[in-house]
């Protein structure tokens, strides 16, 4: 019906309730005027909360926790702001934003306003971030476009307009001042840039130096790199770094950015969604950035699809970092094929989809994608959004003598939530580097606890955390097939 309606909703994944367990937030959107097309007075369908009971089984705790939310929800990201050990909440939606407190009682409070964070533009991302590494998680925002009604699309009659018909609206970033409130800091980071129509903001240390830098995937518009210089200070260095534009100079529509280690070197590389051809940016050691979109095969794989949220997990636990991309058009309800990409372990990918299992035959109209273990069982499964249906959540099955490590990380100084740690796994001939983040993508946030596919190895020799604090931990003969729970060392 319209550029809004076209994205869909989305949610997150985290342990609300302090149980050891996933739980899932899945977003609805509201009656919005002009936008919705519902009647006056047509209630509003809550969000929804569903804890995880450890059987394979969820119980809907919406109405106890307190988060229905309101108005028209677009994205949701997770992070401790205030370090007392319980997960907070932030949603961006169009026209009205929410912060809900965790009291760590199985209830929430909406603290939007208290906050500072209340926002009118059209929010459709975010992320928990600690800028300054002054122990305190921050907030970006990410906002899309000024939407008008009754604007006609001239190239295109009987569609709506594409996004360059619309105002962009600019970003915003929210300084945690350590007391229950934020303040727009944009500007002086050198962050306002109002030209954009955001889609998705990724949060990661892409030189690994030890501070958070923000990648930005936007909607026909170049795609935004900002290089934080350790005070929360950032420059834009997309077109320099080579992650501006794809590989024949467009900037279609971006979805998100995936961020992960696709060929064992130990250095970030970015996985884009779009409307149009994708890209595979594989971070070089002069630091720039190469897009091997087509000589990885993903060129070919993707080509034929509009790729939304797009994720990173290795699926089968051999060291490396498959990829699930949730498709969908933009203009149809018909749905397509969701995609499952094996990595070689050299960045080179094929389509195992057709050993997925039946649902990846099945036509979705997907939009957000979240990786994470709701089963604790090693193995990495995944849920997806779609416009105009269910979620879907889908469990690996996956037979293999593959073993695996994950990390639940607690910061002291650092952030509580850990966000910002730098991890290197050695096993046997294994190297495999992570960041500890909150790993937004399209509208969802997945599972945050790091993963590592081990292959045949049973054992991990060394498991090195460089907390954003500058301490750096290392732990030694770690046994495999187990949630490792790691604090910060006071000293």
């Amino acid at each position: 019906m319209n550029i809004l309606l076209s994205n869909g909703s989305g949610g997150a994944v985290f342990d609300y309730d302090g149980d050891g367990l996933v739980d899932l937030y899945l977003l609805n959107w509201g009656p919005l005027e002009g936008v919705t097309g519902e009647s006056a007075g047509t209630p509003r369908e809550p969000n929804r909360l569903y804890r995880n009971l450890g059987h394979g089984t969820f119980e809907d705790v919406t109405a106890k926790a307190g988060l229905a939310g309101g108005s028209y929800a677009s994205a949701a990201c997770v992070g401790d702001i205030d370090n007392d050990g319980h997960p907070d909440l932030f949603i961006a939606g169009i026209g009205r934003s929410q912060l809900f407190r965790n009291r760590g009682d199985g209830t929430f409070e909406d603290t939007t306003a208290r906050a500072g964070v209340a926002s009118d533009r059209a929010g459709i991302s975010a992320t928990f971030v600690d800028v300054d590494n002054d122990g305190l998680l921050d907030l970006y925002v990410c906002n899309y476009l000024t939407y008008i009604p009754d604007r006609a699309s001239e190239q295109n009659p009987g569609a709506y307009p594409g996004p360059l018909a619309y105002a962009g609206q600019a970003n915003v970033l929210f300084r945690n001042r350590g007391d229950g409130t934020f303040g727009d800091v944009t500007r002086e980071s050198g962050l306002y840039s109002p030209g954009q129509r955001g889609m998705a903001v990724t949060a990661f240390d892409c030189d690994r130096d030890g501070d958070a830098d923000l990648y930005v995937s936007n909607d026909d518009t170049p795609n935004q790199l900002w290089l934080n210089d350790g005070k929360g200070h950032f420059r834009e260095v997309g077109v320099e770094a080579g992650v501006a534009f794809n590989s024949i100079g467009e900037a279609p529509g971006s979805m998100n950015a995936a961020i992960g280690d696709v060929d064992g070197d130990g250095l970030s590389d970015i996985f884009v969604t779009r409307l149009g051809y994708g890209s595979l940016y594989v971070r070089t050691p002069q630091g720039l950035y190469d897009d091997r979109m087509w000589a990885s095969g993903l060129g070919r794989l993707t080509q034929k699809y509009v790729g939304w949220g797009g994720e990173f997990l290795d699926y089968d636990n051999d060291g490396d970092l498959d990829i699930v991309v949730a498709n969908g058009s933009a203009f149809v309800l018909e749905g397509t094929d969701t995609l499952l990409l094996a990595n070689d372990g050299r960045g080179n990918f094929t389509d195992t989809s057709a050993a997925g299992g039946a649902f990846f035959t099945t036509p979705v109209n997907g939009r957000g994608n979240a990786a994470l273990d709701y089963d604790n069982d090693g193995r990495m499964d995944f849920l997806i959004t779609a416009l105009a249906d269910r979620a879907f959540l889908l469990r690996n099955r996956t037979t293999t003598a593959n073993h695996w490590l994950k990390l639940e990380l607690e910061g002291s100084k650092t952030n509580r939530s850990a966000y910002g740690a730098l991890l290197t796994v050695k096993a046997g001939d294994l190297t495999l580097s992570a960041e500890m983040r909150c790993p937004t993508g399209f509208l969802t946030q997945s599972d945050a606890r790091p993963h590592f596919g081990l292959g045949a190895h049973t054992k991990v020799e060394r498991l090195e955390i460089r907390w954003p604090s500058g301490r750096v931990q290392v732990l030694t003969d770690l046994p495999a097939d187990q949630i490792l729970k790691v604090k910060e060392p006071q000293s």
